[in-house]
This record gives C-alpha cells, structure tokens and sequence, in this order.
C-alpha cells in the first residue's frame, strides 16, 4: 500500500474555490427565482455553469494537492466527462426546483439528484487519474461521501431559494463549501492506492512538480475568473433592477406629489426607519423626531391612542391599516387624514417593509358634514311642510265637512217637503264638496306618507272576492263612456294579508285613470300571485284601449300635479295627484307600480304588491272597559269645537232619538261628563287649549267616567291611537252617519241585558226567545273574544256562558273578564254541555251558577236569572258582599 498525503496549500486553495464557489451560486440562484420566463433560464444556465464547475474545479484541484509515491496522469475525455456531469447535475436540479408551480417539497428530489450527479462527478474525475498501481474503495467510506453530497447538494438549493442577507448568503457559502470540500476529501479517504510491484520507483518525495503546481493554479485562476464573470454579472442586473426600482419609486413619488399625499415606509414591526421625507415636509418634524413611533407626536392628542391601537392591530395580524386622524403641520393647524398601510412582502410571504398614504380630507369631510346638515334640515322643512299641510287641510275640511252635511240634511228635508227642484242644486253642491274634500284628503295622505307618519292596518283578505268587489265599485264609472270592464282572475291568487283600504285605493285611482282616458274601449283587470326569491306577491295590471302617452309623458307621469300635458288636463280634468298617491302606498305596502304605453294603442298599469306584508309589533294597550255608573236615559254628550259639526250632530243624534248636549271646548265637556254621565261622548280631537287626546285621557283616569264609552269623532281619528286611549271607536270626517247609527245603537240601554255567549247559533235563539218572554234585553256573542268586545261597548247586568267554544273558551273569557275595571261583580251563569271535571269546577269558582244543557229547562234558567239579579239589586242597596252561588 502506497503512503498519501496532501499539499496544505493547495488544500487551502481547493475549499477556498468551493467557499466562493457556493456564494456565487447562492447569488445567481437569487436570479433564477425573481426572473421572468425567459431570463430564468439563462440564469439557470450560469448558476449550473458557477456550482458545477467550481465543485469540479475544487475537485481537481484537490486531487492535484494529493500526493503518493509514484506519478500520476489524467484522461482528458474522462476529465472533461466528469466536468460535464457537475455542470449537468446541477443545471437538471436548478431547472426542477426553478418551475413556476414548484413547491418547497420539490427540494428532496433535486437535492439527492444534485448530491448523486456530485458524487458521480468526483468518482468519475479518479477514474480519470492513471498511476502505476491499483486502486481500491472502502465501500462504507464511499457511501459515507455520497450522503454527504447529498445533503451539501439539498441544503445548496434550499439556500438558494430562501431570502438570505448579506451575512447569511456569507455564512451559508462557507458552510456549504466547506461541505462540499468535505464530500471530496472524504470521498480522497475511501480509496487506497498499492505499487504495481515491490520496488517500484521512489514516490514524490518533495511533494508535487511544480508543473502539476502551476497546473492547479491555472485552474483555480480560471475558475475564479469565471466565478468573478458570473458575480460580476448578477452585479449587473443587480444595478438593472436598481435603476428599474428608482425609476418606478419616481413615478410613485411624482403620482403620489401629484394628489397631495404623504407617503411613508415603516419596518416590519411597523417602525418608521430612515428618511420619511413627505412626513418630515408637512409635519416640520426632523428625520430623528419622527423614528420608531416618535411620528405620533404630530397626531392630535386626541387620536392618538386610537391610531397607535389600530396600527398594533393590524401589525400583529398581518393585515391592511386604516384609519382616520389629525395631524399637525408646519404651521400648528390639524388637518383631518384618512391613513391606510399595506405590507411589503418578501417571495416567501413575510413581510418585508410597510408602506402607506395620508390622504388629506379636510375639505372633503367638511363638505359632507355641510351636506348632512343641509340634509336635516331639508328634512325639517319637508317635516315642517307636511304640518303644515295637515294643518291646513284640517282647517280646509272643517268647513267642507259642514257644506256636505248640510247639504245631505237639506236633501232630505227638500225630498220631504217635495221640492224636486232642488234636490238637484243640493246634489251638485254636495258632489263639489265632495271632490274638494277628496283633493284635500290626497294632499294630507302624501304629507302623511312622506312624513312617515302613515300607518298601515293589514286585515287578512281573500284576493279574488277582494278584486271582485272593487271591480263592481267602479264598474258604472267605467260604463260612463261606454266601456267594458274586464276582470281576469287567475285560480290561485289565494289569500293575502295587507292594508285593504290602502290597496283598494290604488286599484280604484288605477281604474279611474283608464276609465277617464279610455272612451268605447275594454278596460281589463288582471290579478295573480307569483312567487320570487321566496316571497309571495300580487301582481294587478290595469290595461286600456285609451289614448296612450309618449314617453316624455310616461317621464312624468307620477309627479304630484302634473298630468300628460296641459291639453290632457283641459281636456280630461283631473289634478295629477291620484297616481302619485298611489304609488306612494304601493312603495308603503312594500311594492311598486309600473307603466307601459303606447301613443294611440292605450296604457298598462301594473301594480305589484308582497301577499303578507311585513308587520311592525305593535304593543296592545288594555283596552279602557266600561264600568257601571249613573246614566240618563239615552244621553249622549257631543264635545266639539266647531258650532257647525255640533248642529249638525244635535239634528243627527235627535233624528234617532237620543238626548243630545253638546260643548264647545275640552274643559266644558269634562264638566259636563262628570255631571250627566251620558250613555256615550262623541268627541273631536282638533280642539283649541285641550285637545281630543287629553280629553279622552282624563275621561278614562276618572274612576267615575272611564266606564263612558267614547267615539272619536275628527279629521284625525287614529283608530291604532283612539283604541290604545280606551275609546271604543274612530269615526273620521265628514261622518259616515249609517256607520255612527250602527254604533250608536250599540249603546241604547246597554247594561240592562242580559249577555248570552255560545258558539250555537241555535242555542242562543231558544234563550234569546225565552228570556225576551221574561222582560229581558238580550245580547249575543259567539265567543269569548266576541263577549269582551260586547262588555267593551256596554256591561251587561248578567252573562249566560258556555264553556266549549272557538277562538276564547269560557274559562278564559270569565279569567279576563274578572280582571277588567268594572266586572268583578257581573254574575255569570255557565250553562254547558261538558261534564265538569273537579279541576274545572275549581277554575269556575267565579261564576254564580253552573247548568248541564239539557238537564235544566230554558225557563228554569231565567227564573235563576231573574233570581240573581234580585240578589245583585239587594247586594248593592245595603252594600253586602255577593256570595257565589252553585247549582
């Protein structure tokens, strides 16, 4: 076996090629991966060409500064075969890990194919080498060097494709080459060398010749010249992409001075570092003032906290800042900003730097606070208009309520006394005061709608009897100029629930409007039910064969008092208010309506509506119950301000036989109620000093008047409001007088009945007949929710109840009735068909008597009846308490 050694000089200068080697490679690796397609395969190329040849050259290198006894020669076709696998090797593993959808993971194949093509290089490079012995390989050693290429080779590639500094890229080239040279040498201890034959020739004795010397000279000078080449141009394109970045950061900077924003940068721990010129020129601050988070001092007191919040926010999750604030500048003024930063990020996703803007919106945000209180303002106007048009329409009805009356009376007593002469001035009035009154009340509910002050009153409704009974209304105006109404009504436009008289309203401005422009034509009415996104709606189209519009007309056509054109309004009259209205309750109902038309073909309305619409909760206020009091007779006491409306009323409630008083202000009719209590109060809400709201409210806080039973009688009878105040009913003017009848006689002799609740119509007959023989008044109920309304206009001296009925039973109608003012003492007789359990029997331990149907005849009922009451008469002559009775 031959003895070896190696030259330390040359050793020092092989791991020094395979050091500068690996830097070379990291920097032009930097290349391949911010290239673009085309670049990236040249600097592919020059990586492979740096790696491979200076892990060749330290290779051969090293191997020239080994010694042994006896002379060495290369093969030159297998040096250069074993240059070409390193250079090979390593383009193959450059290529793979440089593609665009390459993944961290792809380093574990390019890694050992690199180390496999190194180790192959080098075991190629010694069969390259002749000497005059044999060669042989500790295979242990071998693997030993193969698995160290390996690893140098992965972790080459993964420094090269990580983010590194300068001192990293310093620190990983010299481990690396050092790695690599640790491959070699290891690579140099598994082979051992023997003399072909004892005696052989003498070995170098004084170490390599200096021909083989200058030759691995020659070879690291080349080698670094071609290292140096490749660094010199990744230099190259380093100050390239440096002009390209200036060039870019000047038109940012030109862009940004352009507008008027700061820009400024900040580290990744969103620090301001460096120069912050655009900040340093408007704030007056110095370069040292505004480092780190020295910026803030510039920022309103006020604001600050909040801004440093969100800036730490978006720093600690990685995310895009903004916010508003003010900032001080040179001149000491605070001028208002809206901030955003956004992150630099490296290739690898972390965050490289911040950069942000201040966009200076003083004027803007001054301009939208201007705006928004001109917006509240014109919004105060419009609120301050629409009480003025309530006002004024109040004032404008008043009078017009009083000619419509009159003129009704006048045609009565003229029909009386037969002058037929007059009926039809009187009628002519009457239909003049009419229309005024309706234009009037137009104005007053698009005031009402744009104040959002009208409410809506859903009612559950069948569509195609609801469209029906519109059609038949308007049927004879449609006929006027001999038209045709046609109704198509598609099978299954159901049930719907909405605000009937608003929707009813629509259709009949709707059909008036095609009635008025349409002569000797068909006027169609459709109604269906279609379903979108979920929801159901009613879709009503209104067609005519009329006169149809331009465009420009159609333009305009929902604008309040404005029609087609001043010909059409000549010609056909009108005010123009009766589409706009309309579609201001369809959008009020949740939908809309849309026209279509053609000049001279005629015109579709098509008016569109939810099937349910939407309901705001509303609280139910306990509803004020009668309670028994004094009464006179059939008085009924009139409160109103107008003298006119209180004539009218006095003739009106005379004509159906009832007392009649009447005062003329709030004050004088609570007197007057405290001192008659009359059977009810008609009473009108537009009154000077104490208006109709404060009158009903101090009616029903006075234990002695709240049993009194109130109509409210006004232009404005809220009915949701008049109920929630205990008034019974709402009447608006002019007076619908069937309407106020009907009510009315609700309250003739109302607490001398006797109340009969049973969901048998037949049953309540027979009891009716006979408790009728017996003197009795009688009311009827068909359930207990029926029953409390009864109660509600009038008590009744004794209830007959029965137990099992729809909607409220028995047992609930007698626990709400206990609990109302005034009915705790009202006895009640349960006559039912059940068989009472002990549990329900101890639930009607409040009523004064339980009947089985059928076991008691119908007169022995009203003798216990007539019974009861004595003892209730008795009970409140000598103030004994009443005990409950059973039978």
């Amino acid at each position: 076996m031959v003895a070896t050694g190696y030259d330390p000089a040359l050793v020092a200068l092989s791991i020094a090629i395979a050091v500068f080697a690996s830097y070379t490679a990291l920097d032009l690796g930097g290349r391949v991966r911010g290239a673009t397609s085309g670049m990236r395969w040249a600097w592919v190329a020059i990586a492979s060409f740096a790696m491979g040849g200076g892990i060749w050259s330290m290779h051969f290198v090293g191997m020239l500064a080994f010694e042994m006894g006896m002379p060495a020669a290369y093969d030159l076709g297998i040096t250069v075969l074993s240059l070409l696998i390193a250079i090979g090797a390593t383009g193959a593993a450059f290529a793979w890990v440089s593609r665009s959808n390459a993944k961290p993971r792809d380093i574990a194949v390019s890694g050992p194919l690199m180390g496999i093509g190194v180790a192959g290089m080098h075991y190629t490079g010694m069969a390259a080498m002749h000497v005059p012995g044999n060669l042989a390989y500790s295979l242990p050693v071998v693997a030993a060097s193969v698995a160290i290429a390996v690893v140098a080779a992965t972790a080459a590639l993964w420094l090269t494709f990580r983010q590194n500094s300068g001192w990293q890229k310093l620190a990983a080239a010299a481990i690396m080459g050092l790695a690599v040279a640790g491959m070699h040498y290891t690579g140099m201890a598994a082979a051992t060398f023997t003399a072909e034959e004892a005696g052989a020739h003498a070995a170098h004795a004084t170490g390599v010749g200096l021909s083989q010397q200058y030759l691995a000279l020659c070879v690291a000078g080349a080698t670094f010249t071609i290292l140096f080449m490749g660094m010199l141009a990744a230099s190259f394109d380093q100050q390239r992409v440096q002009r390209h970045l200036y060039a870019s950061e000047g038109r940012f900077r030109a862009a940004a001075e352009a507008v008027g924003d700061i820009i400024w940068t900040a580290d990744p721990r969103g620090a301001m570092v460096g120069p912050q010129l655009d900040w340093q020129a408007f704030t007056g601050q110095a370069e040292a003032e505004c480092q780190g988070t020295g910026w803030a001092g510039a920022v309103h007191p006020d604001d600050v906290e909040a801004t440093k919040l969100a800036w730490r926010d978006a720093v600690a999750a990685d995310r895009g800042y903004e916010v508003r604030h003010r900032v001080r500048n040179r001149a000491g003024e605070y001028r208002l900003f809206a901030v955003k930063g956004r992150p630099v990020r490296n290739p690898n996703g972390t965050i490289r730097e911040w950069v942000g803007v201040h966009e200076d919106i003083t004027e803007r945000h001054d301009y939208e606070v201007a705006l928004k209180e001109a917006r509240d303002a014109a919004e105060e106007h419009s609120r301050a208009k629409s009480r003025f048009l309530a006002n004024m329409s109040h004032e404008l009805r008043t009078p017009l309520s009083a000619v419509i009356g009159y003129s009704e009376m006048l045609e009565e007593e003229a029909e009386e006394l037969g002058q037929e002469s007059l009926l039809s001035d009187l009628g002519k009035i009457k239909s003049n005061a009419q229309h005024l009154l309706g234009l009037i009340n137009d104005v007053l509910d698009l005031s009402k709608v744009e104040a959002e002050k009208m409410d809506l009153y859903p009612e559950d409704i069948d569509v195609a009897a609801f469209v029906t009974d519109a059609a038949g209304t308007v049927e004879a105006l449609v006929g006027k100029k001999g038209n045709v109404l046609v109704l198509d009504v598609a099978d299954d436009v159901g049930k719907a629930r909405t605000d009937a008289v608003k929707l009813r309203q629509c259709l009949f401005n709707l059909l008036s409007n095609a009635a008025k422009f349409t002569e000797a034509g068909t006027i169609t009415l459709r109604a269906g039910r279609e379903t979108d996104f979920g929801v159901e709606w009613l879709r009503f189209t209104i067609e005519d064969t009329g006169i149809g519009m331009s465009p420009e007309q159609v333009g305009r056509l929902f604008e309040r008092f404005s029609q087609a054109d001043e010909t059409t309004t000549r010609k056909f009259g009108g005010t123009g208010l009766g589409l706009a209205l309309s579609r201001a309750f369809a959008n009020l109902l949740g939908g809309d309506i849309t026209v279509a038309s053609v000049e001279g073909q005629g015109t579709s309305f098509t008016l569109r509506v939810p099937a349910i619409v939407p309901e705001e909760p509303v609280e139910e206020a306990p509803a004020a119950m009668p309670v028994t009091g004094e009464v006179s007779g059939d008085l009924v006491l009139v409160i109103d301000d107008e003298a006119s409306q209180r004539e009218l009323m006095t003739r009106f409630l005379e004509r159906q036989r009832f007392a009649v008083r009447t005062a003329g202000d709030g004050r004088t009719g609570l007197d007057l109620a405290r001192s008659l209590k009359p059977r009810a109060i008609l009473l009108d809400v537009m009154m000077p000093e104490m208006d109709g709201w404060s009158v009903l409210a101090a009616l029903k806080a006075d234990p002695d008047l709240a049993g009194i039973p109130v109509v409210m009688v006004s232009f404005v009878a809220d009915a949701a409001l008049s109920a929630s105040l205990g008034a019974v009913e709402a009447v608006p003017k002019p007076v619908d007088w069937t309407r106020l009848k009907t009510i009315l006689d609700q309250f003739r002799a109302a607490d001398g009945d006797v109340l009969v609740v049973d969901d048998d119509p037949d049953m309540r007959h027979r009891l009716r007949s006979t408790l009728e023989r017996n003197g009795w008044t009688v009311r009827e109920a068909g359930d207990g929710c029926e029953a409390l309304d009864q109660v509600r206009h009038g008590l009744p001296r004794l209830i007959l109840l029965d137990l099992t009925m729809p909607v409220m039973d028995g047992f609930s109608f007698l626990d709400r009735l206990r609990t109302l003012p005034g009915c705790a003492d009202i006895p009640v007789v349960v006559l039912s068909a059940r068989d009472i359990t002990a549990e329900e029997r101890g639930r009607l331990s409040e009523a004064d008597g339980v009947f089985r149907k059928g076991d008691a005849s119908l007169q022995d009922i009203a003798t216990e009846l007539r019974k009861l009451d004595n003892r209730q008469a008795d009970a409140e002559g000598t103030g004994a308490a009443r005990e409950p009775q059973g039978v």
